[in-house]
């Protein structure tokens, strides 16, 4: 069971989000293009230091895990997302976030077949994990969706 290790994922993702998302920018009265460029610039910063962190500790289930993230959430790198996810399953096969994380980046890729099993495993191997994760549910016209994330 990865509970220590999924509250952890769940801190860095949280982090992510924050310092990718632009959500702590200063209001600096500058214009839409050198935000952007700000923006960038952190993105590509992060990139590199998850790109490191597997570069430096290759046999981290959770950085490969954590890259996997990065890549699925902010460039939509799927394939480069899956590839990270297949390591850190390679090195846990029992990893229930990286099952997760597989589901929802074959969800991404429209996969929802090979996804639906991925939340299973999810589940199985964390079961603080919501009971429900896998089940279909109406994809959007705009394309992300696919499946819940019930609370039972």
């Amino acid at each position: 069971m990865k509970s220590p290790l999924l509250t952890l994922s769940l801190c860095c993702i949280g982090i992510l989000m924050v310092y990718t998302g632009g959500c702590i920018a200063a209001d600096t009265g500058n214009s839409d293009t050198s935000n952007l460029s700000a923006f960038k610039e952190r993105v590509n910063e992060s990139q590199k230091y998850y790109d490191e962190m597997v570069v430096s500790d290759p046999e981290n289930a959770t950085a490969w895990c954590i890259r996997g993230m990065f890549y699925n959430n902010n460039y939509n790198r799927y394939d480069e997302a899956l590839a990270s996810c297949e390591r850190a399953l390679g090195l846990d096969p029992e990893y229930g976030l990286a099952w997760y994380l597989k589901g929802t980046i074959l969800t991404n890729m429209e996969k929802d077949a090979e996804a639906e099993a991925c939340f299973r495993n999810a589940t199985k191997y964390d079961p603080t994990l919501p009971e429900g994760l896998g089940e279909p549910v109406e994809r959007s016209s705009y394309g992300a969706g696919g499946y819940s994330i019930a609370t039972g």
